[in-house]
């Protein structure tokens, strides 16, 4: 299974996810089974750049920027998860040791993470509303087995 890119040249954010999305499927086979319907936008405030992942059962599509959705009511479909922060804090996310999912806050690294969090460092909208969905985001991102 690939990843599909919707632009001919993603910009950095989107390569970064996409190659570390469609190196995870694979090498753990098993990594497939998250591949539910989900829109993730993901910003790197300090960069200036974004990215919208779409995940289904059909693959992975990553574009640049936000995806133009219709507004709402007219069959358009928003992300389930906005995700922003600068470009070192979304990549170290990629490297959180997860327990079900989450940060493990037995471990340092992802105490870290479940810190930066709490402070709004890293912002996560969408987190309460769909946190089966941010769960298989995580783990599908995560470069830790």
């Amino acid at each position: 299974m690939t990843v599909r890119f919707a632009d001919a040249e993603p910009n950095g954010l989107a390569d970064l996810v996409g190659r570390l999305i469609e190196t995870n499927l694979e090498t753990e086979h098993g990594r497939r089974r998250l591949l539910r319907d989900t829109i993730v936008l993901l910003q790197a405030s300090d960069a200036g750049i974004e990215a919208t992942v779409t995940l289904s059962s059909a693959g992975v599509d990553v574009a640049n920027g936000p995806a133009k959705w219709p507004a709402k009511g007219r069959g358009g479909r928003r992300p389930h998860l906005v995700i922003a922060a600068d470009a070192y804090d979304l990549i170290d996310l990629a490297g959180a040791p997860l327990r079900f999912g989450f940060p493990d806050v037995m471990r340092p690294q992802g105490r870290s993470v479940i810190r930066r969090i709490a402070t709004r460092r890293v912002r996560v909208s969408g987190m309460l509303t769909h946190p089966i969905r941010l769960s298989r985001f995580t783990r599908l991102l995560s470069v830790v087995p």
